[in-house]
């Protein structure tokens, strides 16, 4: 296969390029112009077939300097030295994914097919029975399954939501399709949930700022993302170092710009003022875990693993997923 920027040829000299990347960090934290000149006047560009712009970058979500954590088979990944942050260089991702009806349907039918009824009812229980919290806002809704567990379990609700894609039609909610960043409103609401849409991101401060300004003051803010601090990324993490880099590459590929941690999380939303209300990390449903396999056999054992995992990191308190809740404080 010819080769692509952001692909690897030869995963040896990736990891070669990586050692001498730890080797290097303290130059590229402290004296960046001296790990220029030696990365980049060096013989590392000729020695692996990846794209990586730079051995620093600056963080998305504090702004603070990221070293270079990683090359995968499709991106560049760094690390903040501050916040934590881990994140991919959207200069050189392989593709843009593409939220079109594959995506839904193939891609990751699994997930869209078994939604979370449990974290639905616990966001649910934490909207106040109070008349000025009546105005919801799902920012990235997929097929609206969260407003329409709203609809059934909380019929005086003003339910409205917004995705790229085409949503079907319904009589209790608004659907609008459009890109967040980009699109009109024209009103706040009382309660704003993104659920699994950040981590897709790019620009994820422009995406905090967005949300803090359609939600009013006083409102609250939900977002559920990954949490890299997971048992399940700490593994990842691990089997790529002795080899085995199956996990690592469906973790970090390019359909998650962003792998935010709780510090990472909060220091993003907490930079914009507003008030962390709770936190918790929880497991996805095994049902709608998309696990690629050659066959029904690799698929059975696959699954098997990762539920041990999921049950591990509940006992260790170290889940996959996190939910946050934050309130947009009275200006």
């Amino acid at each position: 296969m010819a080769s692509q920027p952001g692909f690897v040829r030869e995963p040896a000299s990736v990891r070669g390029l990586e050692c001498v990347a730890q080797s290097v960090r303290y130059y590229v934290c402290h004296c960046p112009e001296v790990a220029e000149r030696a990365i980049f006047h060096s013989a590392i560009p000729h020695a692996v077939d990846v794209k990586v712009t730079s051995l620093e970058l600056p963080c998305p979500v504090c702004e603070a300097l990221a070293c270079f954590m990683a090359a995968h088979p499709e991106c560049a990944l760094y690390r903040c030295t501050s916040c934590g942050h881990a994140f991919s260089d959207t200069q050189v991702v392989a593709g843009v994914e593409q939220y079109d009806d594959d995506y839904y349907d193939k891609d990751h039918q699994r997930w869209f097919e078994n939604p979370n009824i449990g974290l639905f009812a616990r966001i649910a229980a934490m909207i106040p029975n109070e008349r000025e919290f009546s105005r919801v806002l799902d920012v990235g809704c997929g097929r609206g399954d969260f407003l329409r567990y709203l609809a059934r379990v909380r019929p005086g609700l003003a339910l409205t939501g917004i995705d790229v894609a085409k949503l079907e039609p319904s009589e209790s909610i608004r659907f609008l399709r459009g890109d967040i960043l980009s699109a009109s409103l024209g009103e706040s609401f009382d309660i704003v949930v993104s659920l699994a849409v950040i981590e897709h991101v790019a620009d994820v401060r422009k995406f905090a700022r967005r949300l803090r300004e359609l939600c009013r003051p006083g409102g609250l803010i939900v977002v559920m993302t990954v949490n890299e601090a997971s048992l399940m990324y700490w593994l990842a993490r691990t089997l790529r170092r002795v080899g085995f880099s199956r996990a690592f590459d469906r973790l970090y590929g390019q359909h998650h710009l962003n792998h935010f941690t709780h510090n990472s999380l909060r220091a993003l939303w907490t930079s914009r003022n507003l008030q962390p209300l709770r936190h918790f990390t929880h497991n996805g449903l095994l049902a709608a875990t998309d696990i690629p396999a050659s066959s029904m056999l690799s698929a059975f054992v696959l699954r098997c693993g990762v539920a041990g995992i999921m049950v591990a990191g509940k006992i260790l308190n170290r889940m996959y997923l996190q939910t946050a809740v934050y309130r947009n404080p009275i200006r």
